[in-house]
């Protein structure tokens, strides 16, 4: 088996995906947990990376309205989270429980 046959899930604490192209499933899996407007939190060298327009790329075509935030540190500060939680109740985001 090659890395790119690998399809992974893994379900502890939180749903995990792993694989090549499995970006594509993000819409799905968004409409399936209810959500419109996704947030998507990654740091700024991800964020220039040909993963994340795809991932937007497919939100937006499947009618979600996504952000990103990536003004985040690898070991995040106070003032990160605040911000990305600001972001994220101004773009009428919500948990579903």
């Amino acid at each position: 088996m090659t890395l790119s046959q690998l399809h992974v899930n893994w379900n502890y604490p939180t749903d995990v995906r792993v694989g090549v192209g499995r970006i594509q499933e993000l819409p799905s899996i968004c409409h399936s947990l209810g959500m419109h407007a996704p947030l998507l939190v990654t740091d700024p060298g991800l964020a220039k990376l040909p993963m994340i327009k795809t991932a937007l790329v497919a939100c937006q075509q499947a009618k979600l309205s996504i952000d990103v935030f990536s003004q985040i540190k690898s070991n995040p500060t106070g003032e990160n989270v605040c911000a990305g939680v600001k972001m994220f109740h101004a773009g009428g985001r919500f948990w579903r429980w």
